[in-house]
């Protein structure tokens, strides 16, 4: 019996392990964002109650459950379903249960048109790549709120250069 529950273990973090490889491929590995960058990047997206925000690779669920917080519908897109099942035991014990919600989603093929925010932690070798598809995804309007990186087109809005916050509108 120990045997067996050694081996599912060990099937479960090779799982695991396969989607943070896998996330890296994408562009958006896990690397969860600190409180205060978290917060600056809530504030520049300037939510209100009733917006749609998508996080897009939402890892642990944070700028979900502080969108949340401010009224939003907060929706992620995560590749790892250990994250997704995280964030979603998560939004089921929360107040915002409502309001968040975690899908197991490649967000490269996603349909973002109902989005007034968006934010992202992407990797700069796909930067130009998603900038391309969220002008064609996102409404007019739509702010997107990148943590480190910018879009090579796009023009800034707004920043903060000491976090490397940057805020664009489509």
């Amino acid at each position: 019996m120990l045997t067996i529950l050694f081996l599912i273990l060990q099937l479960l973090f090779a799982v695991f392990f396969f989607y943070l490889c896998l996330a890296f491929i994408i562009g958006a590995p896990f690397v969860p964002s600190t409180n205060t960058v978290s917060d600056i990047m809530i504030r520049f997206a300037d939510i209100k109650k009733g917006m749609v925000i998508y996080d897009l690779g939402s890892g642990n669920g944070k700028l979900l459950f502080l969108s949340a917080q401010k009224g939003a519908v907060a929706k992620g897109l995560e590749i790892n379903p250990f994250l997704v099942l995280y964030s979603n035991i998560r939004s089921f014990f929360s107040p915002y249960r409502s309001l968040v919600h975690t899908y197991w989603k490649n967000f490269w093929t996603a349909n973002l048109r109902d989005a007034d925010a968006v934010f992202i932690y992407l990797l700069p070798w796909r930067m130009e790549a998603l900038e391309t598809e969220l002008v064609h995804k996102l409404k007019k309007g739509a702010v997107i709120v990148s943590n480190s990186y910018i879009f090579p087109h796009l023009k800034q809005i707004e920043c903060d250069k000491k976090h490397h916050i940057y805020v664009f509108r489509i």
